[in-house]
């Protein structure tokens, strides 16, 4: 039986996850100023980090800094593991930080990309290039992850999913349950009731 679990420390930042019996994939993204440690207790993993593809297995630890692009496809039929989430200094110090700093402060907002290559006096094939080689990930795929980073915090809190959907700039519901659960693994109801029973205990 599959089982998930999100811990956070709400005084220090700190995000346990815990995944038993599960066979998600996880599509390339980063951890925005957060160290990353796991460990597979069960099955074999294999992680891409950056352009390094290693496996895995069973009592085998990873490791990934901050704003370093990653994915994670299983190896063995379902796998388990547990990560640990630590807060980190983000390095934001490519060409384009003040894009990645509006989309980081503000995911909601629709900001197109035309507007983006404004605002740094590039043409659109070159911000989307460009950026992608400093964070890994296009303009709109690094917002999509931060938009789904506000909603985790917004479902914690205790609102709605069609609140937090409103909330954090998605067209309606089922759109949030769509890139939620490609990213988290799980849909935004099975994530705050996750949440919640691990606060609990």
């Amino acid at each position: 039986m599959k089982k998930y679990e999100y811990i956070k420390d709400a005084s220090t930042g700190i995000e346990v996850v815990s995944m038993e019996n599960v066979s998600t994939s996880f599509p390339p993204h980063t951890h925005t100023g957060h160290y990353v440690f796991g460990i597979v207790t069960e099955g074999c993993i294999a992680i891409r980090i950056g352009d390094e593809v290693k496996q895995c297995k069973d009592g085998e630890y990873f490791s990934i800094y901050p704003d370093v692009c990653h994915s994670i496809e299983p190896v063995t039929e379902t796998y388990s593991l547990v990560s640990t989430c630590i807060p980190g200094s983000s390095d934001i110090s490519g060409e384009l930080d003040i894009i990645k700093k509006d989309i980081i402060g503000n995911p909601e907002l629709e900001i197109s990309v035309a507007e983006m290559s404004q605002k740094v006096n590039i043409s659109s094939y070159h911000l989307i290039r460009k950026f992608s080689n400093e964070n890994g990930l296009t303009p709109h795929k690094f917002q999509m992850q931060c938009r789904i980073r506000k909603a985790q915090e917004l479902l914690r809190e205790g609102y709605k999913v069609t609140e937090v959907a409103q909330m954090v700039g998605f067209c309606d519901q089922s759109h949030l349950d769509r890139v939620f659960r490609k990213q988290v693994g799980i849909s935004p109801e099975e994530y705050m009731k996750s949440a919640i029973l691990s606060k609990a205990e």
